[in-house]
Parts: structure tokens; sequence; C-alpha cells
């Protein structure tokens, strides 16, 4: 009798954005349990924005990226709110046109920025945009545990 070698599950691989008008922080999570600073994108055109986002997904291996959501404090969306989804949605277009299948979701980010700048190991860093995106991914990620 001939046995099947059972295949193990695939680990999801997380990118999050922390989306700005003019810069983008990016984390990631290769484990689905510790989000990491990555690095920041300083905002161009969308094309040359996407494609940077591009690469960071294929160097990787992403399946979900994450969309850091800016919602008021009742939870209601933001103007900032419905540009990004706008911003997500085009970048969701463009990595499909590029034959990349990648999961989409978003999450709250009201206070990632603030919890970034009160991080006391960050005091001297100038930038802390991927900071803020590692916050929205470990925030996500956190939510989503068994």
């Amino acid at each position: 009798m001939e046995q099947k070698q059972k295949k193990a599950p695939e680990t999801k691989r997380y990118l999050a954005l922390d989306v700005g008008f003019k810069k983008i922080g990016v984390a990631i999570s290769l484990s689905g349990i510790i989000a990491k600073p990555e690095k920041i994108i300083f905002r161009k055109t969308n094309a040359e924005t996407f494609k940077e986002i591009e690469e960071l997904i294929r160097k990787f291996g992403i399946t979900t990226v994450v969309v850091g959501l800016p919602l008021s404090s009742s939870g209601e969306k933001t103007k900032m709110a419905e540009k990004i989804e706008r911003f997500a949605g085009k970048l969701q277009d463009y990595l499909a046109n590029s034959g990349l299948d990648v999961e989409f979701l978003f999450h709250d980010e009201s206070l990632s920025s603030v919890t970034a700048e009160n991080l006391e190991t960050l005091k001297e860093r100038k930038e802390k945009d991927d900071v803020a995106a590692a916050v929205i991914l470990q925030e996500y990620l956190d939510s989503v545990k068994d």
C-alpha cells in the first residue's frame, strides 16, 4: 500500500503598509507570528511605488497584504481611510496585472503611529513609518491568533 505524504500547510507571509501622502511604512512577517519593520518607501508616482511594493512581495513570497486604515474614534472611516482604500484597490489591480494573486486586508491603524512614537527604543529615529507598519501588522496578527 502506497502512503501519501501530507503536504505541510503553507504559512501565510504578510506585508503591512502604513500609507501616508509622502511615505509608506512597510513591515513584514514571514512566520505569521512576529512583525518586523522592513523599510520606508518614499512615494513617487503610483507606478513607481507599486513596482517597489511588488518587488518586496516577490522577494519575500508575500501572500497577504495588511493595509492600515485610519478610523475615527467611533470606528467610522475617515477621508484618509477612503483615499487609502482607493490606493489599495489600485495596488491590488496592479499586482493582479503583474500575475500576483495576493489577499488584501484592512486593519484599524488609529493608534499605530502614537504607539511607534512612544516606543522607548525609537526615540533617536527620525523616521518611524516602518515601525508604525510593524505595529499595525503585529496588532492584526495578535487579533487572529487562535
